[in-house]
């Protein structure tokens, strides 16, 4: 009979437990807005992300010693600091070595460096000839 009666009271508990959350979340539910429009998540518009500063190139290669050997060139160039990084990733195990690194800065100030006929002074030079005759 003790048994009965500790069992009852703790249904009685539990019931009286869950009515009360059932309450609970009735009341929460009642207090949400009812208007539709206050229901529905906001929208937030962010204005567009700021261009990528460096510029970045993946290239494959073949070594010409190795045909199979399979490389990627990737050619990094930063325009704040007028830099450029080369390095080579071996495909086959992924190492990424560094090739090449330079300032760029005075070969951007240069108008021509190795360059073939016609250079660029040579085409500067004729279109000058070409407006004077005509």
């Amino acid at each position: 009979m003790k048994r009965k009666m500790k069992y009852s009271i703790i249904w009685a508990f539990s019931l009286l437990m869950l009515s009360f959350f059932v309450l609970l979340i009735w009341g929460q539910a009642l207090a949400q807005p009812t208007n539709l429009l206050e229901s529905i998540p906001q929208v937030v518009v962010r204005p567009p992300a700021e261009p990528p500063k460096w510029l970045v190139d993946f290239s494959p290669y073949e070594d010409p010693m190795n045909p199979a050997r399979k490389i990627r060139v990737i050619t990094v160039v930063d325009p704040e600091s007028k830099r450029i990084v080369v390095y080579h990733e071996d495909l086959a195990t992924g190492q990424v070595k560094l090739l090449s690194c330079r300032n760029i800065q005075n070969d951007l100030l240069l108008d021509q460096f190795n360059a073939v006929s016609p250079t660029p002074s040579e085409i500067e030079t004729d279109l000058r000839r070409f407006k004077n005759q005509n």
